[in-house]
């Protein structure tokens, strides 16, 4: 017998996650980067992502292991008030002039986070974890399946509050992870009191790291999902406590729709609704927080509270089309103008008025509204 899934275990409390995003000095000049910067900071973002073993990965102009605009970013982040992850493995590290027991050279830096990327043992994880500085230590998810022997072996010997998790992004499609996977993965990670990151992708990023045009999120179902859909997503299962965009130069509109769900304290359905649908249903629609009821129905999702809000006369009693939005009308008597999303293809119904749907680029988010998991809103 199967059981289905709810993620949402606070009782409907909006988990805050911090915001973050990536930049790749090899590929712009100091004055763009500074630029987004500046824009994201003023927008609540808090993190910023970067790489500095691009050239170990094969990446172009990036032969100078730590170049004036590096630097540059780290002070600048710095400035801003915002942590800085800084991506690299042990030939790196080495190279700055960093050893497992003094990572004095990192944290001169102005690096606040090192996401480990490759050649340590988890034996140096673990000394990394008791250094002096405060400087987290971010493991890879993919640790070769190592994670939680690296999380015991911390407990034990290391300092749990410098470490953290950050699952991979994958610029190459069909390559992403499965959602729950991911979230499996996180998961497991809170149950240790590990905060972990994870990644999503703007779709107006130019190609960087982005070569082929795919974009660069952690899961695959994410690859074309319009960035706030998927960072609410993920935001709402609760597991993740940092949320960044692995492209580069995401567009003012991808940050700031970004920003706006990560304040929101309820799930936006965006939604087309009818050009001649009326005034006062428009508004009771739109502008009532709604909840679905615990008692989940198969076929659609209720919504009670907008019920005798609005005279519904009968119209548009046609066939409801999966993600169809409704408004009970005046004969179904008590539950007149009680909101329904269909969940698959259904037949009219005399009682149910035809109003709108849900966009199907919000789909996924209806199994976060199920079973009064989270309050949500229709957004046209």
């Amino acid at each position: 017998m199967g059981c289905r899934q709810i993620w949402v275990v606070n009782g409907g409390n909006m988990r805050k996650v911090e915001i973050g995003l990536s930049v790749y000095p090899d590929f712009y000049d100091f004055e763009t980067i500074k630029k987004q910067l500046v824009l994201a900071s003023s927008l609540g973002y808090t993190r910023v992502f970067t790489s500095i073993q691009l050239g170990a990965l094969g990446f172009e102009r990036t032969d100078e292991l730590l170049s004036e605009g590096f630097l540059k970013l780290f002070n600048l982040t710095r400035e801003l008030g915002m942590k800085v992850h800084a991506d690299l493995n042990l030939d790196v590290f080495t190279r700055i002039g960093a050893e497992v027991d003094n990572v004095k050279p990192i944290v001169d830096l102005n690096i606040d986070v090192i996401r480990l990327d490759g050649g340590f043992a988890i034996e140096e994880i673990v000394r990394l974890t008791n250094n002096p500085f405060g400087l987290v230590i971010e493991d890879n998810t993919s640790n070769d399946g190592h994670l939680i022997e690296t999380i015991e072996k911390i407990n034990e010997r290391g300092n749990i509050k410098n470490y953290r998790a950050c699952h991979n992004f994958y610029p190459r499609n069909e390559t992403g992870l499965d959602f729950d996977d991911a979230v499996f993965t996180a998961d497991l990670l809170n149950d240790f009191g590990v905060g972990n990151g994870v990644f999503i992708t703007s779709q107006t990023s130019p190609s960087d790291l982005n070569t082929s045009g795919d974009g660069i999120p952690t899961v695959e179902e994410h690859r074309y999902c319009p960035p706030h859909i998927a960072f609410s997503e993920l935001r709402n299962t609760g597991v993740f406590d940092m949320i960044l965009f692995g492209d580069s130069m995401p567009d003012y509109d991808s940050l700031k729709a970004v920003s706006d769900a990560a304040k929101c304290d309820y799930v936006e359905l965006e939604a087309w609704l009818d050009k001649d649908l009326d005034v006062n249903q428009r508004k009771v629609l739109t502008e009532t927080i709604l909840w679905s009821r615990p008692d989940q129905p198969r076929l659609l999702l209720r919504a009670t509270q907008t019920r005798k809000k609005v005279s519904v006369p009968p119209k548009n009693t046609i066939a409801r089309p999966y993600l169809s939005i409704t408004l009970d009308n005046i004969r179904s008597n008590r539950y007149e103008a009680e909101v329904q999303i269909a969940l698959e293809d259904l037949h009219p119904s005399p009682v149910a008025n035809v109003v709108g749907m849900v966009k199907p680029t919000c789909k996924r988010l209806l199994n976060q509204v199920k079973y009064k998991q989270y309050p949500f809103k229709i957004k046209e």
